[in-house]
């Protein structure tokens, strides 16, 4: 297989370029194939195009992929001594610029604006390196076109190892044979106009890198979306600042280093030193690489696999990094806590968390902190004192002693007035009743409770005194007209069976009033039970008669 080497600088950026490589056509050369060459083969048959090229890499066992955007505008392909081009490359490791007029090469490669001469024909070699402009029949395993409605065509395309042939070297930047880097499968399709030109391509190649004994798998998707063919304007910045470059000045010096570096951030490997060659794997943030040399313009040059490699120099350190993981949500302080600018106990603290108090989360490291959004910056929290759990906010609980008259009683419940005119309502389900002849609306008691926030809940009611049957109280049935020397008067009224024994019976009426009796001192018609709803004659706290209902 024939090779042509082009320049330092475009051995730099670009790698080693395939040139003047034939190989055996696989595809018929048909009408089909003819169309289709035509379609791709736009130096020969348009003046410019403009064209963004979007491509990823997504490696296995890697979480993230690499992608890389390159917009290119270029005029002057058919006529000698016009041809220019503008190119802008995006990576998530930087940016570059390239530009081509009057017979030189401008790039900031390097770190600095350089300058160079250059062919047309190298120049047009470095575009359809981009773009696979010249990526013909001849390397396809399989070509079909569907005629469409509107007058396009689609071209369906496949490529085997064997058809690609040296064509492998620009579809895999020139790191072919130094990564032990195999092509497994290629496919793709052509989007052609009512004239025959092409106006997008799509590329979907899978492929191994040897690491070790295991092969590691990569899957390549690149589009092309030709915005504009023909007749294209290319815009320049001032060139002035760019140097031209010494005739034997190296393009990339490298500077031999051997350290132990840890990756900052998720870094992409690369087989060059420059932001468009092929990514070989991922080093994960944290993790730690052989350092064996670097460039002036910011790479490193690492052992990996085997093989020098390039990881951009802006995302390692010499020292192993605090790595910060993405997270959100919010968290709560489990106790007073100082916010910090930093994760660290020496840092500057910017504030103080209390119990309980809510912040919202951003990320976490490794060294155990929390990144935390705090008075619209960023800050950081020691994680042992965050929780996801919001806390259980202890209410404000006492215990006392009241005494009062009844206003009102039920079964587990009733309402007390004190001598200040205050009124409270006590809960007495669960509470012990020390009283001689039951608890009526009247009766000056007391309370042993506890508030628990809400609710007053007593724990004793204790009554020891007469009841007061001259205080206002408007309940019962009065049973006649009788009224006894004492005041009393003969009442009756339902109400619930709410204690049951051996020599006694409670019930609670209807009306509010609860009564206890010794059984043998009532008349008793019917069962009774807790919980029997019965008829009570009574005269002031006496029940004298329980009717079953």
């Amino acid at each position: 297989m024939k090779r042509r080497m082009i320049t330092a600088i475009v051995c730099a950026s670009i790698g080693v370029l395939a040139g003047g490589i034939s190989a055996q056509a696989a595809v018929a050369d048909n009408a089909v194939s003819q169309a289709y060459n035509e379609a791709v083969r736009m130096e020969e048959n348009l003046d410019g195009f403009d064209v963004t090229v979007k491509g990823t890499v997504s490696i296995a066992g890697q979480p993230a992929s690499a992608e890389k955007t390159i917009k290119i505008q270029t005029s002057g392909l058919r006529s000698d001594g016009k041809l220019q081009a503008a190119i802008d490359i995006q990576t998530s490791e930087g940016e570059k610029q390239q530009y081509f007029k009057d017979g030189c090469f401008y790039s900031n490669q390097t770190g600095s604006n350089r300058k160079y001469a250059m062919s047309e024909e190298i120049m047009t070699e470095l575009l359809n390196y981009y773009v696979y402009l010249d990526f013909n029949s001849e390397y396809l395993s399989m070509l079909e076109a569907e005629n469409n409605a509107d007058g396009t065509v689609t071209y369906t395309f496949a490529a085997s190892p064997d058809t690609v042939g040296g064509y492998a070297d620009k579809l895999l930047e020139g790191a072919q044979e130094e990564h032990r880097i195999d092509i497994i499968s290629l496919q793709g399709m052509v989007e052609a106009d009512k004239n025959g030109m092409i106006t997008e391509r799509k590329i979907e190649m899978a492929y191994t890198i040897k690491s070790g004994d295991q092969p590691q798998l990569c899957i390549l998707n690149s589009q092309a979306v030709f915005n504009r063919i023909g007749a294209v304007s290319v815009s320049f910045p001032d060139l002035s600042s760019y140097s031209e470059k010494e005739q034997n000045e190296p393009a990339v010096s490298i500077t031999k280093e051997s350290r132990t570096l840890y990756a900052t951030a998720d870094l992409n490997v690369r087989a060059q030193n420059n932001v468009t060659s092929a990514v070989l794997g991922g080093i994960p943030a944290g993790e730690t690489m052989q350092e064996t040399g670097y460039t002036q313009d910011g790479w490193i040059q690492i052992s990996y696999n085997g093989a020098s490699a390039y990881v951009s120099g802006n995302y390692v350190s010499a020292t192993k990094p605090v790595i910060i993981k993405a997270m959100s949500g919010d968290m709560y302080a489990t106790g007073q806590v100082n916010v910090r600018d930093t994760y660290s106990t020496d840092s500057r603290v910017l504030g103080v968390l209390s119990a309980g108090e809510a912040v919202a989360t951003t990320g976490f490291t490794d060294n155990n902190w929390i990144e935390v959004k705090y008075n619209g910056q960023t800050a950081y929290v020691y994680a042992d004192y965050l929780s996801w759990d919001a806390p259980v906010v202890k209410k404000n609980t006492f215990s006392g002693y009241l005494e009062g008259y009844v206003v009102d009683a039920t079964t587990n419940g009733l309402s007390l007035e004190t001598s200040n005119g205050s009124d409270y309502y006590f809960y007495t389900g669960d509470a012990y009743k020390n009283t001689v002849d039951g608890i009526l609306i009247g009766d000056w008691i007391g309370v042993s409770y506890t508030f628990d926030g809400s609710n007053y809940i007593a724990s004793e009611v204790d009554d020891y005194n007469d009841h007061n049957y001259n205080y206002n109280y408007d309940s019962g049935n009065v049973m006649n007209d009788n009224n006894y020397s004492d005041g009393y008067q003969d009442m009756e009224s339902y109400g619930t069976v709410i204690a049951y024994g051996m020599s006694a019976i409670t019930v609670a009426l209807d009306n509010g009033i609860t009564l206890s009796a010794a059984k043998d001192n009532v008349t008793i018609y019917g069962s009774m039970y807790e919980g029997a709803y019965v008829l009570v004659d009574y005269i002031g706290d006496y029940m004298y008669e329980i009717t079953e209902i």
